[in-house]
């Protein structure tokens, strides 16, 4: 055994699969994470692979493998809590890819978190697809498209292999500027209830966000009048120089 997926029950047919690996300000797997809870998922499996080191999450006192898989209704969702050792992303999207061709799903959407894509909103989502449905429906909801980019990681492969195997599939990618960034979960909670229908309550999660913004700007206020002050009292000459 090196990367394999376990499952433990039955899934839907033809689901609607959710990939949530870590990504920048841990968007996605805040996002997964608070719709796993709020929907009331139920593990159906998890991957097991020697490729990552030796970890056994605790949750309500049961141990559990740090990437699972949940199942409600028609959803599925991948989550993983910890980070994939680059050199072997191909490999766990390698694994997962299979998986889909096995499943069959009705569509797969992508999650992460990007940077450096400036805007005048505040956590923009961002969206690739190839998907004629879904491109309409990203339009409808106003998702700003990435007409030139790089992606790298498992969502990359993922990503190209469900367009070779023609699965229907949508990235959504939330800028982000602190890590953790629930605003920028929330505001993917945001699209996926509109895109899927979910119904999920954010409010929660927007106070928890609000909260921790807050906190990072005050702490980067004060990391900026420090390193001004700092910077007036060089511009004085030492009295002993």
């Amino acid at each position: 055994m090196v990367t394999d997926i376990r499952i433990r029950r039955e899934l839907p047919k033809n689901p609607i699969v959710i990939e949530a690996f870590p990504s920048k300000g841990f968007v996605s797997t805040i996002a997964a994470k608070y719709m796993i809870d709020e929907l009331n998922m139920e593990v159906a499996g998890y991957l097991k692979s020697d490729r990552i080191q030796s970890i056994a999450v605790i949750h309500d006192s049961k141990p559990m493998y740090p990437i699972r898989v949940y199942t409600k209704d028609n959803l599925v969702v991948v989550f993983s809590e910890v980070n994939v050792p680059f050199h072997h992303a191909s490999e766990f999207s390698d694994v997962l890819s299979r998986w889909f061709v096995e499943i069959k799903p009705k569509q797969v959407i992508l999650l992460a978190g990007i940077a450096g894509k400036s805007t005048d909103k505040e956590h923009e989502i961002f969206g690739i697809t190839i998907d004629p449905k879904a491109k309409e429906k990203l339009k409808k909801l106003k998702i700003e498209g990435i007409e030139e980019g790089m992606l790298t990681g498992i969502s990359s492969d993922l990503l190209l292999d469900c367009i070779e195997n023609k699965i229907p599939t949508v990235s959504l990618m939330a800028e982000t500027r602190y890590t953790p960034d629930p605003l920028g979960a929330a505001s993917m909670l945001r699209i996926l209830n509109e895109l899927l229908d979910l119904k999920i309550d954010t409010k929660k999660l927007i106070e928890k966000g609000e909260e921790i913004e807050k906190m990072f700007e005050d702490i980067s206020q004060q990391l900026k009048k420090g390193m001004d002050d700092t910077k007036k009292i060089d511009e004085y000459p030492s009295m002993y120089g």
